[in-house]
């Protein structure tokens, strides 16, 4: 079977070899995510993977249906990328890599919030200009004296919830699926709630009309003054001048994010600090906002299974199998 590899990445391409003597399939990569520019290169292939942000419009559907492609394999957890109405009127069936490694960005949340809580950047600062006193960054608060509201509590938020209540914390839970083994390291609870009593706000949900803007002003209203903010999920969850205006207000004590709703405009890219979004401009001086480039999921582990069951699944759903990542509605 030839299959096509869309935003392919340099570390993927030793498990893409592996794969390939594996099974005996024969992947090809291009450099640059699925788009109508390029869904061209996907005549004669069998199948096609992808891992993006950019959207996939519905005329790439069409054409893929019309080169005889009857699938999308998504190297990612987050499928808002898809027309899904579009996908399935042209009957190409979807897929992504619900779990490629949950830990990884459980873990990289946890980091930023350790950041936030130590005051880091306060003191990386201070110290670049040769500051090296205690009151550079201020005193720190411990994580055991923190609640916690998780919001999302699937695969990644049960992973970062499980790694907070053996750190100390309380956890709260907002989520519309209960899982009851979930009960012995946090408690469910409604949104307003967790609002109400949380120290530190985290999201861990997809992106879609029930999460778009979920975070707007009379979000940020609704929270302690000093709460910490950790989005790690979607950019669209977070209106970011509600984010802005609470930061600066102190209504936040400091927020990390590895994702923005305009994050296609200068993640993954070179450009000058004064070529980026107004916003972002700001934003990234502030000494209590940490952002980073959409990296919470990039470890070994996790590009080593995104790109293996984005092709199993690939494979599979071509020769008309089942797979547990189908993406159903």
């Amino acid at each position: 079977m030839k299959i096509l590899m869309y935003n392919s990445v340099d570390k993927e391409i030793p498990y893409v070899k592996d794969w390939e003597s594996k099974t005996g399939h024969e992947v090809t990569t291009v450099l640059e995510p699925l788009s109508t520019d390029n869904v061209d290169q996907a005549q004669g292939f069998d199948a096609v993977t992808t891992q993006q942000t950019t959207d996939v419009p519905a005329p790439i559907y069409q054409k893929l249906a019309s080169y005889g492609i009857k699938q999308i394999a998504l190297r990612q957890v987050g499928y808002d990328v898809f027309d899904l109405p579009a996908a399935f009127s042209s009957h190409i069936r979807l897929s992504n890599v619900a779990a490629y490694s949950p830990r990884a960005i459980a873990e990289y949340t946890l980091t930023q919030l350790f950041n936030i809580l130590r005051n880091n950047k306060k003191f990386d600062r201070a110290m670049a200009t040769g500051d090296y006193t205690w009151a550079a960054g201020g005193q720190a608060r411990e994580i055991y004296q923190l609640t916690v509201a998780v919001i999302g509590v699937g695969r990644i938020g049960t992973a970062f919830a499980q790694m907070l209540h053996a750190l100390g914390a309380k956890v709260l839970a907002v989520d519309p699926v209960y899982h009851a083994q979930n009960e012995a390291f946090l408690e469910y609870t409604t949104l307003d709630d967790a609002l109400s009593r949380a120290n530190v706000i985290s999201f861990h949900t997809p992106l879609n009309d029930e999460t778009q803007g979920l975070a707007d002003q009379a979000f940020f209203d609704k929270i302690q003054p000093g709460t910490i903010m950790l989005n790690m999920a979607r950019g669209g969850i977070v209106d970011m001048g509600a984010l802005e205006s609470a930061l600066l207000s102190g209504q936040l004590y400091g927020a990390a994010f590895d994702v923005t709703p305009n994050e296609t405009e200068f993640m993954d890219q070179k450009q000058a600090v004064t070529d980026l979004p107004a916003n972002i401009q700001r934003l990234i001086q502030l000494d209590n906002f940490y952002l980073s480039p959409h990296i919470a999921f990039y470890t070994n582990t996790a590009i080593k299974n995104m790109v293996e069951i984005a092709l199993n699944d690939a494979v599979t759903m071509v020769n008309g199998g089942h797979t547990e990542n189908e993406i159903l509605r």
